[in-house]
């Protein structure tokens, strides 16, 4: 138990195969080379067993070159 003001640490349980890594949010504006490098690190994580749910504005901010 944690003393009054102290910061308690969790740590989650580790990822296990089926278990689904969600994608929110890139930090950069998605440009044409991007998408297929996220697609390719998808399928490269998907091997492993886990899925991938990208959040529904992943590519809100994709720029169209």
């Amino acid at each position: 138990m944690s003393q009054k003001g102290e910061e308690v640490m969790i740590i989650p349980n580790k990822l296990e195969i089926g278990d689904t890594i969600g994608v929110v949010a890139p930090s950069n504006p998605i440009i044409k080379d991007n998408i297929e490098e996220i697609k390719k690190a998808k399928q490269i994580v998907e091997k492993k067993g886990f899925k991938v749910k990208f959040a529904k504005n992943m590519y809100s901010n994709t720029l169209r070159l």
